[in-house]
């Protein structure tokens, strides 16, 4: 049976891209470790939020320290606790935990008229991008914290979210469904967007191994650069290139959607301003537009006028408690299942994108992060992905149907810890195989592959995703 299926895999790959045979790289038993010495040594189903195993009795208690301001809901200030006023004026969720849950992805809201918090919305041009709407800004915010009367803030206003279904076949006959969201603002208390103005769910992911992600070196990444698609394999990888909000240098991205953040300081600062309303050592103002005076005039009487609402020691026990989330041991990895579906993601070409293993550099600053093994299943690189997952939103160099290669250790435990599962950028997909299903553009032929496999083949491939 397992000679069967690995015939009749090389057999479609080569029918499918005219290509010469893909060997599956040997197995090695630091798979079953994918964060390096930093993984958890047994699996927890309650959480996501675990330090790293290697932190020494102080660096875990600084991890909790931060932790606690990942945890605690932030209120408006002024207020009796000055570490933790400073929300909003606008904001999108009160606390880093509202979005994350349990260190994972938030939970998402159905069809209908919401204000949601784990899907925010980001705002851009469709003929500019690096400009945002007039009076929205770059983001939307459905929050707004509550004035003393007479004066009134309102917040920006809603998200209508409609779904619709799509039928397909895969080639064995067995049909499937996918689900369109369609997204609208509305309720807009600062008039209408702008007509070019286009929305991008966005929809908070899991918080596990960023900084192992954080520490992969930037020489790795770019080795597998390939914007001509000069080997010619059909896969054209892009690193973005962004403005580092300290510094104002353009540098390589790797965090965000679009790969729009530097570094995970930079992402968890702007997380704090734009989700929460926390000015920080990276920005320094509130996101109120000019058409939203009451904004401005609450951001003013805030009292943090002379200092941030997260200072620079705060803010990086907030990042250390990020960068050393652990990442989990995978599951059962060595059976013949997952060992079967592993050789279909290799021959379906999937790791082209997501890259399997690195190791971190061995001079990373923080040293229990480097010189570490890990498999995140990521190259952290932009890639066309089609028509389907276009949001026509371009961040730097990242276009309207570009997204950044998500990592892929962990999320067979989405549904184990919290309860339910959700993939893609926007948690359109319910299911891994609808996640493969949405891929398109760059990652067509890797679809086309799992469209083609039979019922035994794609279980297979998605337990062995399950288990990594």
């Amino acid at each position: 049976m397992t000679k069967h299926i690995f015939l009749s895999v090389f057999s479609l790959a080569v029918l499918l891209c005219g290509c010469t045979e893909q060997k599956t790289p040997e197995f090695s038993k630091s798979e079953l470790r994918p964060g390096g010495d930093t993984t958890l040594k047994r699996i927890n189903t309650r959480t996501f939020i675990h330090p790293s195993e290697n932190l020494d009795l102080d660096q875990q208690l600084d991890f909790w320290d931060g932790f606690s301001f990942f945890r605690d809901p932030w209120v408006a200030a002024p207020a009796a606790t000055t570490d933790r006023d400073g929300l909003g004026p606008l904001y999108n969720a009160r606390s880093c935990k509202a979005c994350h849950i349990r260190g994972g992805r938030g939970k998402l809201v159905g069809e209908g008229t919401h204000s949601p918090m784990a899907l925010l919305f980001r705002l851009g041009d469709l003929q500019n991008g690096d400009a945002v709407d007039k009076h929205y800004g770059g983001q939307f915010q459905p929050f707004a914290i509550k004035l003393a009367k007479p004066a009134s803030l309102a917040a920006e206003g809603k998200v209508k979210i409609q779904y619709e279904t799509i039928t397909g076949q895969y080639a064995d006959g067995t049909t499937y469904q996918l689900t369109k969201p369609n997204y609208q603002l509305v309720d807009l208390a600062y008039g209408n967007l702008q007509p070019t103005t286009v929305i991008s769910p966005r929809y908070a992911p899991a918080l596990y191994g960023m900084g192992l992600l954080d520490a992969i070196s930037e020489i790795d990444l770019l080795a597998q650069q390939d914007i001509n698609d000069q080997n010619q394999d059909g896969i054209s990888a892009k690193y973005n290139r962004v403005v580092n909000p300290k510094t104002q240098q353009r540098e390589l991205g790797r965090f965000g959607f679009k790969a729009s953040q530097v570094s995970l300081a930079s992402q968890t600062a702007a997380a704090f301003v734009n989700d929460i309303g926390i000015t920080n050592p990276f920005f320094i103002r509130d996101t109120c537009t000019h058409s939203q005076l009451v904004c401005q005039q609450a951001s003013n009487m805030g009292g943090h006028d002379t200092a941030l609402e997260i200072p620079e020691k705060l803010h990086k026990l907030t990042v250390f408690m990020g960068a050393h989330v652990a990442v989990q041991p995978t599951r059962k990895l060595t059976s013949e299942k997952a060992q079967q579906g592993r050789a279909l993601f290799y021959l379906a070409n999937c790791h082209s994108c997501h890259t399997p293993s690195y190791t971190t550099q061995s001079d990373y600053p923080i040293k229990k992060l480097a010189n570490q093994t890990i498999w995140p299943y990521t190259n952290l690189a932009l890639h066309d992905m089609g028509e389907g997952l276009a949001d026509n939103k371009a961040e730097g160099l990242a276009n309207g149907r570009e997204w950044r290669t998500p990592p892929l250790w962990g999320i067979g435990l989405q549904q184990k810890v919290q309860g339910y599962q959700a993939f893609l950028h926007d948690g359109r997909a319910k299911t891994i195989a609808e996640a493969i299903l949405w891929h398109g553009g760059e990652a067509e032929q890797a679809k086309s592959a799992f469209v083609n496999f039979n019922q035994q083949q794609r279980d297979a491939l998605i337990y062995f995703l399950q288990q990594i």
